[in-house]
C-alpha cells in the first residue's frame, strides 16, 4: 500500500469533534502529510469539491451522518475515505478518539483498502438519488398502511398491505433496517434487503435479491398524496403512479479501514452483540 501524503478533512460542528480535530491535525503535521483542503461539513462547497480532487485521502470527523454526507458529495473523485468517529454508533468510522494514534500507521500505507456499491433511487419524474445505505417509501402517517406492489423486470414478487417498505444496502443494513428487523449483510455479499415495515401479514419477512436487479415498488392505493420516501434518511423524492425504482449505479466508492479491521468485530463492539467469537478470523 502507498502512504498518504495529502488529504481533505471534512467535520461536523460539534465540540467533541473540535478536540479529535485538533489531535488529527496534529498526527498529520507530525507527519509527511500535508493538509490540502479543511472544511465543516456544512460550509462544504464545490469549491471544496475540486479541492479534495489533489488529494489522496479524505479523512471526515463525525458521526455516520457526516460521512455519508461527505460520501455522497464526494464519491466521483475515486478518492478513498476513512471516517475519525465523534457521533454514536459510527459504523462506518473506524477511528475514535480512543484509537486515533493508529492514524500514524495508516498514513504510513498500513491500511485495508475495501470498495462498495452505490444505487439510486428515482420516479417517473426522472429525479434521481443515489444512497449508501437505504431507500424507505412510507404511508406518511402513523394510522395508514400502504398496498404495495413489488416488481423485478415488470414480474410481480408479491403484494402486501403494511406501513411501508424499507430497501437497505449492505452498507445499510447495519442502520435503519437494522433497527427494524432485518439482516446484517456482509459487504463481501452482492445484495440488497426488502424489509416489509410493521406488515399486515404475518408472513412477510425480509427478502435478499441480487445487487443488480432493479426492483419497482408501485402503491396500489388511489389516495397517494401523504406518501413519503426517504433517501439515506432524507426526504428527496415525491412519488408518482408509475412507482418508485430502484437500482444498482454500477458505481462504488471506496473505503480505507485500520489493519486490524474485522467487519464482525465491528458488529460486535458497536451493536452490541453479546457473545465474542474469539477465534473468528476475516480472510
Amino acid at each position: 500500500m502507498r502512504k498518504i501524503k495529502k488529504i481533505a478533512l471534512i467535520y461536523s460542528d460539534t465540540r467533541k469533534t473540535d478536540k479529535a480535530l485538533e489531535r488529527v491535525t496534529q498526527i498529520i503535521e507530525s507527519t509527511e502529510c500535508e493538509i490540502k483542503y479543511s472544511a465543516n461539513i456544512k460550509q462544504f462547497n464545490y469549491k471544496g469539491s475540486k479541492n479534495s480532487k489533489k488529494v489522496d485521502l479524505i479523512l471526515v470527523l463525525g458521526g455516520d451522518g457526516t460521512m455519508i454526507g461527505s460520501i455522497r458529495h464526494l464519491h466521483h473523485l475515486n478518492t478513498p475515505f476513512l471516517g475519525v468517529n465523534t457521533g454514536t454508533v459510527g459504523f462506518l468510522t473506524d477511528l475514535s478518539i480512543k484509537n486515533i494514534e493508529n492514524l500514524k500507521e495508516i498514513l504510513k500505507g498500513s491500511y485495508i483498502s475495501e470498495t462498495r456499491p452505490i444505487y439510486e433511487a428515482y420516479s417517473a419524474q426522472r429525479k434521481r438519488e443515489i444512497f449508501l445505505n437505504e431507500v424507505v417509501i412510507h404511508s406518511g402517517s402513523v394510522t395508514k398502511m400502504l398496498n404495495l406492489e413489488l416488481s423485478l423486470k415488470n414480474q410481480v414478487i408479491y403484494n402486501l398491505k403494511a406501513d411501508g417498505l424499507i430497501i437497505s444496502s449492505s452498507t445499510g443494513s447495519t442502520a435503519y433496517s437494522y433497527s427494524g428487523g432485518g439482516p446484517i449483510i456482509s459487504p463481501k455479499l452482492d445484495a440488497i434487503s426488502l424489509l416489509p415495515m410493521f406488515s399486515h401479514s404475518s408472513s412477510s419477512h425480509s427478502l435478499l435479491l441480487a445487487n443488480n436487479e432493479e426492483v419497482t415498488v408501485k402503491i396500489k392505493d388511489k389516495n397517494q398524496e401523504s406518501i413519503q420516501i426517504f433517501v439515506d434518511g432524507k426526504e428527496n423524492l415525491k412519488y408518482s403512479k408509475n412507482g418508485l425504482k430502484v437500482s444498482n449505479t454500477k458505481k462504488t466508492f471506496k473505503l480505507y479501514h485500520p489493519k486490524d479491521y474485522n467487519y464482525f468485530e465491528a458488529c460486535r463492539s458497536k451493536l452490541g452483540w453479546a457473545l465474542p467469537i474469539e477465534n473468528y478470523k476475516d480472510d
